[in-house]
């Protein structure tokens, strides 16, 4: 997918050999906006004018919009329009229960049925997480989580547990992209890598260990954002 800058606007520009619907293109656009709070929590948007911005239709708005709804990121009001939802940390608590205790199983179902060209590339994000952490670069650790969450729901091969992951992810990244300092980045992206590791080598108890490691920092991380 690639944006063409028109003046003011967007415009998604789709190669014949996209195989991704455009739907899920407007999704993937919307989504990283409000993740990078280039849309701000609290503000209102409008299918029109997204699909202004995009050069789209509405109808694969609509069905972004639905989507990143289903997720948390936005809530739909009839009449009124589509507001960019607050972020709630008690909220965020929460869904780190509920994610560890996910997360913990697809680890090691990962690490048991990735296939080796699936490992490959574990590795190979493995490798683009700790060279984010080395550059201390914090979008390119941003887009290397986003590459390891998306490959690690497909290396779970269980649509419920791969399901309830992919929802809960935007609210998380978007979590960290506001609250983060660079120290915080260093070790996210190492026990990230290190989850990755683990699934690479097909080691099922060592990426249960590295995704409980991983959930007890991000805990951590929460509860010291309270206190700030």
């Amino acid at each position: 997918m690639k944006l063409k800058n028109t003046g003011k606007k967007k415009r998604l520009v789709l190669q014949k050999t996209d195989i991704i619907s455009l739907a899920d293109k407007v999704y993937a656009e919307l989504e990283e906006m409000i993740v990078t709070l280039q849309f701000k929590p609290g503000q209102m948007l409008s299918e029109s004018e997204l699909g202004e911005m995009l050069q789209v239709s509405r109808t694969p708005i609509g069905e972004a919009l639905q989507r990143l709804a289903r997720e948390g990121l936005v809530n739909i009001l009839p009449r009124r329009g589509i507001v960019v939802t607050e972020i709630n940390i008690a909220d965020q608590l929460k869904l780190l229960e509920f994610r560890c205790v996910v997360s913990r199983f697809a680890a090691g179902s990962a690490a048991r049925r990735s296939s080796d060209e699936e490992r490959k590339q574990m590795q190979a994000i493995a490798d683009q997480l700790l060279g984010a952490v080395k550059t201390r670069d914090g979008h390119a650790l941003l887009q290397a989580d986003k590459a390891f969450h998306d490959h690690f729901s497909t290396c779970v091969r269980n649509e419920f547990a791969s399901r309830a992951l992919d929802s809960l992810d935007s609210l998380s990244r978007r979590f960290w992209f506001v609250y983060h300092q660079s120290q915080d980045d260093a070790e996210s992206g190492k026990l990230h890598a290190n989850l990755a590791l683990a699934i690479s080598n097909g080691d099922s108890k060592a990426a249960e260990r590295a995704s409980d490691e991983l959930f007890e920092s991000l805990e951590k991380f929460v509860h010291q954002t309270l206190k700030r």
